[in-house]
């Protein structure tokens, strides 16, 4: 089940964005999506992007930090401009060796558990 809160965040190239809390049922990590404040129309469920990836064969310093693939690294900055992330060490993950980076979530971004 997802929470969606009242955060909003603008990067140039993307609609103002939300974010949507939830955790990764296979280790209860937190996951984070980023919807459209304002879907295109009404056949448009406004995901935009998952922020995070669950790499549960890495570790993590801690309950409050998650993945996320380099390529969503513009949206996390913006988080982190805020304060309401603080970005970590690099993992390279998957066959192609893609890249994602540790970051520290605010209670803000983290979905309670239960």
């Amino acid at each position: 089940m997802l929470t969606f809160t009242t955060i909003q965040i603008h990067v140039p190239g993307a609609p103002a964005l939300t974010p949507a809390l939830g955790r990764y049922e296979s280790n209860g990590r937190p996951a984070v999506l980023l919807y459209e404040v304002e879907p295109e129309d009404e056949f448009d469920d406004g995901l935009w992007c998952d922020l995070t990836v669950n790499l549960p064969e890495q570790a993590l310093p801690g309950d409050d930090w998650a993945f996320v693939p380099c390529d969503n690294l513009m949206y996390l900055r913006e988080f982190e401009r805020r304060g309401l992330a603080e970005v970590g060490g690099a993992a390279r993950y998957g066959s192609f060796g893609q890249l994602a980076v540790m970051a520290r979530l605010a209670p803000a971004l983290i979905a309670e558990e239960g």
